[in-house]
């Protein structure tokens, strides 16, 4: 990983762990949004190429589960109700979402 991909990925985190938006963040910080914008698009496509293990948590369940069972996934003040026949596709893409708000 280059230098400047290193100090790219340190911004990303700092914006993350702020809890702010990141217009809010990139004003306080005096970075350029179209930048950002251009990093956070590279870093999530590098994502997107190499999947990790560790993106998921095996959960385990009862056996009986029936069509109008669900789970509820909280992340902050949100929620998101998930149902056996979810499409997991849709449900990868909510949650990686969810990550960078």
């Amino acid at each position: 990983m280059s230098d400047k991909q290193l100090e790219w990925e340190t911004r990303m985190d700092q914006w993350c762990e702020s809890g702010l938006s990141m217009a809010a963040w990139c004003r306080k910080e005096n970075i350029n949004i179209h930048q950002m914008y251009y990093w956070k698009r590279k870093f999530d496509q590098q994502t997107d190429n190499n999947p990790s293990s560790s993106d998921w948590l095996e959960i385990s369940h009862s056996a009986n589960i029936d069509e109008h069972s669900s789970i509820i996934i909280k992340v902050d003040k949100l929620s998101v109700e998930v149902k056996p026949q979810v499409d997991r596709q849709l449900l990868s893409d909510v949650i990686h979402l969810l990550k960078y708000q």
